[in-house]
C-alpha cells in the first residue's frame, strides 16, 4: 500500500509510532505526530483524542503482531528449552524495536481502568508456559521449579533493562548505541541463565 493510499487514520497511526519510536513515549507529542502524518492537530484530536488513545492504538497492534505468533510456538511439539529462547530472541526484539512499552503498560495498569487492557497482555501466553513446562517435567527433561517464579523472573529479566535505562546509560556512560547492543548481547546471556536454571 502507498503512502497516497493510505486513510487518515493509517497514516495517523504510521506517523505516531514513527514519533514513539523516536522520541519515546514521554518525548512525543500530538503536534510532532500531526506532523509527520501531514495533517493539523486539530484533525488528528478528531481521531484520537489523547496521546494515550493514540499509543494504546499503537500498542495494540504491537501485542497483536507478537504474542499470537510466541502462542503458535508454544503449541508446537519442540523443548520446552527451545520454546524459552525463542521467546526471549523474540521477546527482547519487540523491546528493542520498541523501547518505551514496559513504561507504558505500567504507566496503564496502575493509573487507569485496567480491566479491559489487561486482557490484552499475555496472559494465555504464561498458561501456555507452565503447561509446557509440565508436560518437559513429566518427561524428567528439565528441572523442578515454580512456573510462575520462572515466568516472573523471565520477564522481569527481559523488562528491567528498558524500565532502567536512563540509570544504566548513566552508571555504564553509555549512549543509545552502545545502550542497544547491550541488549543485543544480552539475548544471549538470558538464553545461558534460563539453560541453567532448566536444565537438570
Amino acid at each position: 500500500m502507498t503512502e497516497i493510499e493510505l486513510s487518515t487514520e493509517e497514516k495517523i497511526l504510521k506517523a505516531a509510532e514513527e514519533v514513539f519510536m523516536r522520541d519515546g513515549y514521554d518525548g512525543s507529542r500530538m503536534q510532532d505526530i500531526a506532523d509527520v502524518a501531514g495533517i493539523n492537530k486539530a484533525l488528528l484530536h478528531y481521531y484520537f483524542r489523547s496521546k494515550d488513545k493514540l499509543f494504546e492504538k499503537v500498542f495494540d497492534a504491537k501485542i497483536q503482531s507478537f504474542f499470537p505468533k510466541m502462542g503458535e510456538k508454544f503449541s508446537q511439539d519442540i523443548p520446552f528449552l527451545d520454546k524459552i529462547h525463542i521467546f526471549i530472541e523474540g521477546y527482547m526484539d519487540l523491546l528493542l524495536k520498541n523501547p518505551y512499552l514496559p513504561l507504558f503498560v505500567l504507566n496503564t495498569v496502575n493509573n487507569k481502568d485496567k480491566s479491559e487492557f489487561i486482557k490484552k497482555l499475555p496472559i494465555e501466553l504464561s498458561r501456555q508456559v507452565a503447561q509446557s513446562y509440565y508436560v518437559e517435567f513429566k518427561k524428567g527433561n528439565v528441572r523442578e521449579l515454580n512456573p510462575a517464579q520462572f515466568i516472573m523472573s523471565l520477564m522481569g529479566m527481559c523488562i528491567f533493562p528498558f524500565l532502567a535505562k536512563p540509570i544504566l546509560l548513566d552508571m555504564f556512560k553509555a549512549d543509545n548505541d552502545t545502550f542497544d547492543k547491550l541488549m543485543e548481547e544480552r539475548i544471549q546471556e538470558l538464553k545461558h541463565y534460563v539453560t541453567l536454571i532448566v536444565t537438570p
